[in-house]
C-alpha cells in the first residue's frame, strides 16, 4: 500500500510540475520586476509585525490556517544578499510568528519554505520565508501535499478574513503573555 501511495505522489507531482511551468508563463524576476512585497496596498493589507529589519504578513492565500510570510524591510532577491543583521533579525521573527501562531491557530509544528532562483519555484522577486504551520494529530502527508501544489489555484482570503487574523496575530505578538524567553 505505501509503495503505491508513493508512486502516486511521485506520478502526481510531475503531471502537476509539468502542467504548472508549461501552463504559466515564467514570472520576470529581473532588477525591474514588479515586487508585491514591495506594493505599499500589499503590506498595508497583509502586514501583521514590522520592526527595523522585517515585516511578517499573513498570506493572501493560505496553504493552512496560520500560513505567513516573513520577509526583509529591505528589497532583496536572494538569501545570500542579506545582512548578518538580516539574517538574524529575521530568525527572531520567525520564533515570535510561531509563538504567535501557536497561540491563535492552536498549532504545534511547522514547515519552513524558502526558494532563491527561477529555477527553483521563486515567484516573487524579494526573499521570503513562508511559515507554514501544523496542527497536532495532523498526519496526513497526501492532503498537505496536494494542498501546496494547488496553492496557486486558491481564491485569495476575504477582506475580513485578512484583516482579523491580522489583527489577531498582532495582538498575539503584543500580547502581555507573550513568553520572550522562548525566543
Amino acid at each position: 500500500m505505501n509503495k503505491m501511495l508513493i508512486s502516486f505522489l511521485v506520478i502526481t507531482s510531475c503531471i502537476f510540475g509539468t502542467y504548472y511551468f508549461l501552463s504559466t508563463n515564467p514570472p520576470d524576476l529581473s532588477a525591474n520586476a514588479y515586487c508585491a512585497f514591495d506594493d505599499p496596498k500589499v503590506l498595508n493589507r497583509q502586514k501583521f509585525y514590522e520592526d527595523d529589519f522585517v515585516l511578517a504578513l499573513y498570506t493572501h492565500k493560505p496553504i493552512l490556517p496560520g500560513h505567513c510570510l516573513i520577509i526583509p524591510k529591505r528589497h532583496v532577491e536572494r538569501f545570500e544578499m542579506l545582512s548578518d543583521q538580516e539574517i538574524a533579525q529575521i530568525g527572531i521573527v520567525i520564533k515570535k510568528v510561531n509563538q504567535a501562531a501557536s497561540k491563535v491557530f492552536k498549532t504545534s509544528s511547522y514547515l519552513l519554505l524558502q526558494k532563491n532562483g527561477l529555477e527553483v519555484g521563486q515567484t516573487v522577486p524579494h526573499v521570503h520565508f513562508h511559515y507554514i504551520p501544523r496542527q497536532s494529530g495532523d498526519d496526513s502527508t497526501l492532503s498537505f501535499l496536494v494542498k501546496m501544489y494547488l496553492a496557486n489555484a486558491y481564491n485569495p482570503i476575504s477582506e475580513v478574513e485578512m484583516q482579523k487574523t491580522c489583527e489577531q496575530m498582532n495582538d498575539a505578538m503584543k500580547s502581555d503573555l507573550f513568553d520572550s524567553s522562548k525566543i
